[in-house]
C-alpha cells in the first residue's frame, strides 16, 4: 500500500465533502455544459462539485483507495462521476476535449510539471477553463504541506508553464494560522482561440 493508499484508507472523508474554496469561488464562471476532468481527484470533492454545476466529469487518481472514496462521494451527493485510476505523469488527455480541467494540490517537478501543463492546454476546447490550485514555495517554511523544493512552484513559474491560457484569476494565497496556514498559488485560465485547438 502507498502512502497515499495509505492517506485515504480512513473511514471519513479527509478533505471533507466540500469542494476547495477556489474552486467553489470560480462556479460563476463555468460553463452550463461539457466535459470536465479533475485530475489527482483523491476523494474526489472537486470533481463531484463540477458534476452538481452540470457538467459531465470525470476524475482520475493514482490511488485505487482514493477512487473508491470518491465513487463513494459521488454516491453520497447523488451525481454521475466517472471516476478511475490512472498515472497522471503518463496518461494522455485527447485534444481540444474538455471545457474545463481541474487540479488542485497536485504537485510535479519538472519536467513533469511542464508537461503536463502543455497536455493540459492542448485537451482543453477552444474557451475552456483551467482550474488550479498549488503550493507555493512559501509553504516548505509552514507546518503542513509539501517541503520539497522541486514539486512547488510561484506564480511566474505556473503562468510560464501553462502558456497559452488568458489569466481571468491569478493569485498568490495565504488562508489559515498555525499548523493549518497555507501558502498556495490560485489560477483560473482560460484557452483562447489563438492558442489552437
Amino acid at each position: 500500500m502507498n502512502k497515499w493508499d495509505q492517506r485515504y484508507a480512513a473511514e471519513e472523508f479527509i478533505f471533507g465533502t466540500e469542494p476547495h474554496d477556489f474552486v467553489r469561488r470560480v462556479r460563476p464562471y463555468l460553463p452550463a455544459a461539457g466535459r470536465a476532468l479533475d485530475l489527482a481527484t483523491g476523494e474526489g470533492r472537486n470533481g463531484v462539485f463540477l458534476a452538481q454545476c452540470g457538467l459531465s466529469a470525470e476524475g482520475v487518481d493514482s490511488s485505487p483507495v482514493a477512487v473508491a472514496k470518491a465513487e463513494k462521494m459521488a454516491a453520497l451527493k447523488g451525481v454521475d462521476f466517472a471516476v478511475r485510476v490512472a498515472d497522471i505523469t503518463a496518461m494522455r488527455m485527447p485534444p481540444g476535449h474538455y471545457a474545463v480541467i481541474s487540479s488542485v494540490c497536485c504537485h510535479f517537478a519538472e519536467p513533469v510539471r511542464s508537461r503536463l501543463a502543455r497536455g493540459i492546454v492542448d485537451a482543453l476546447v477552444s474557451d475552456g477553463l483551467f482550474i488550479g490550485v498549488f503550493y507555493h514555495p512559501e509553504q516548505a517554511a509552514l507546518e503542513k504541506g509539501p517541503k520539497d523544493r522541486t514539486v512547488l512552484a510561484d506564480m511566474a513559474e505556473l503562468q510560464t508553464a501553462f502558456g497559452g491560457l488568458e489569466w481571468l484569476i491569478a493569485e498568490h494565497c495565504r488562508t489559515g494560522e498555525g499548523g493549518e496556514a497555507r501558502s498556495t498559488v490560485c489560477l483560473l485560465g482560460r484557452k483562447t482561440l489563438s492558442d489552437g485547438i
